[in-house]
């Protein structure tokens, strides 16, 4: 082969390994930028569970509920939050409730609060946030009565319990308690407890029983019927009323929320605007219609009147501009 023969096979060969070696080098980097892309699409996706896995930490902290109920009776719009642990790997930027009640086209408020957490995971970063009802259900129930079977056993008992111990002094509330028989009226146009006693009347030369005002109501908040009677002549407005023995109404209208112990007796009628707790299933004699606006001032003292209700988890893109 001549000269000029071997030069031609020399070039071929220079061009043909050129060739396979830009091949092997497209190979290499189509494999390479593959791997970081599969990669990168598993961390992402771990992110993904890494920041779901942050709110259900946060949700399950035995404190979260006591937290949240804080909030929800605050003036704040936001709170940012701490969580105990985090899962491996974690970096936690944020972790924040919000306020997100609004009214809807029946013209009803609806509760709600959104859980929202931006966390990241080894290189990746991800947000979720999970949006919740924050008033118990066992609250809403529209014929504005709570009663046994709206209830499971297990919360029954916990809820019995709960007003058994008449532990209403939480807050800014005055409670009054009551042991033996007395009257709910009005004098000069101010609310009184009244007891009756007897007094000696010089004009009729003899004993004659009279009303006696005992405690101003203006400011009390939850009246406790202990023991024996409160009779009922005027309208309750916006107060609990907790009933261990018998409270005798005078078939009048009365707002607030009534709740009805064991050993509770009801003598008369009477309509309330607001809530009955009725959980020993007593016989009361009161028609109710349901107020929500009442808890507005006493969800703080009811039990598990704030809880923590999932509707939905959503996850969004977020930069890492760190």
């Amino acid at each position: 082969m001549n000269r000029k023969g071997k030069g031609y096979i020399y070039i071929f060969t220079i061009i043909l390994n050129s060739l396979l070696a830009l091949f092997f080098y497209f190979i290499y980097s189509y494999i390479s930028n593959a791997s970081y892309i599969n990669l990168n699409r598993v961390e992402k996706i771990q992110s993904k569970y890494a920041v779901e896995s942050l709110l259900n930490i946060k949700i399950s902290e035995n404190d979260f509920n006591e937290e949240l109920g804080n909030f929800i009776f605050s003036n704040e719009g936001y709170r940012n939050l701490n969580c105990e642990f985090k899962p491996k790997d974690t970096e936690v930027k944020k972790l924040e409730l919000r306020k997100r009640n609004y009214v809807n086209k029946e013209g009803i408020d609806v509760d709600l609060v959104e859980l929202k957490a931006d966390a990241k995971y080894k290189n990746s970063i991800a947000g979720a946030k999970i949006m919740a009802n924050y008033v118990n259900k066992i609250y809403k129930e529209e014929d504005g009565v709570l009663n046994s079977g709206k209830v499971n056993k297990d919360d029954l008992e916990k809820i019995r319990n709960f007003f058994n111990e008449n532990n209403w002094s939480k807050g800014d509330n005055r409670v009054l308690n009551l042991d033996g028989d007395f009257f709910y009226g009005i004098e000069k146009g101010k609310k009184f407890i009244f007891e009756e006693v007897e007094v000696y009347d010089e004009n009729l030369r003899e004993n004659v029983k009279k009303r006696k005002p005992l405690y101003l109501l203006d400011n009390v908040d939850v009246i406790i019927q202990k023991s024996g009677t409160l009779n009922i002549e005027t309208g309750i407005n916006n107060q609990i009323l907790l009933i261990n023995n018998k409270v005798l109404f005078n078939d009048n209208a009365i707002s607030g929320i009534i709740i009805l112990n064991d050993n509770a007796e009801i003598f008369n009628n009477c309509k309330l605007e607001g809530y009955l707790i009725n959980l020993y299933d007593k016989n009361s004699g009161i028609s109710v219609k349901y107020k929500p606006k009442v808890f507005e001032k006493f969800g703080s003292v009811l039990p598990e009147y704030i809880k923590f209700q999932p509707i939905s988890l959503n996850y969004y893109d977020i930069e890492d501009n760190t």
